[in-house]
């Protein structure tokens, strides 16, 4: 497995139980990948953080999106956005532009996909398949050092 640094912002330790308040709240489950991930690096810029679409590339993963801090809140950057995001389709990190990484749980409820949400694209044509699981997706991440 890639080696990923991540930098931990102030006050990011986080509980199943905020993590299972979340779930509740958009009536979905996290992949347990992210939910590992989610626990130990709660509101986190990774390093290496650029990844690629099959369409786009040289995108920037800036940080997940923290289930306790104000800034970057993963409740509130869903209530923003739900109004243009598609169904189904929920944030779990954002790029510095205020695009979104998404789990995509429109074709499973167990196993979601990962996407990225331009939002300044309207509707299908702002969803841009990335991978097929969150690990796959930290995985995909280089640095344009490399």
């Amino acid at each position: 497995m890639k080696k990923i640094n991540w930098i931990q912002p102030l006050d990011s330790a986080i509980s199943e139980k905020v993590i299972n308040d979340v779930e509740s709240y958009f009536n979905i489950q996290f992949p347990l990948d992210y939910r590992k991930c989610i626990l130990n690096f709660n509101g986190g810029y990774p390093q290496p953080k650029v990844f690629d679409t099959g369409v786009k590339s040289e995108l920037v993963f800036s940080c997940l999106l923290s289930f306790t801090s104000d800034d970057a809140n993963i409740v509130e950057v869903y209530e923003m956005n739900s109004q243009v995001l598609p169904s189904s389709i929920y944030p779990f990190a954002k790029d510095p532009f205020g695009n979104l990484l998404c789990f995509d749980y429109r074709k499973s409820v167990s196993e979601p996909t990962i996407v990225f949400f331009d939002h300044e694209v309207e509707k299908e044509q702002a969803i841009y398949h990335i991978c097929d699981t969150f690990t796959e997706l930290l995985e995909k991440l280089y640095s344009l050092d490399d």
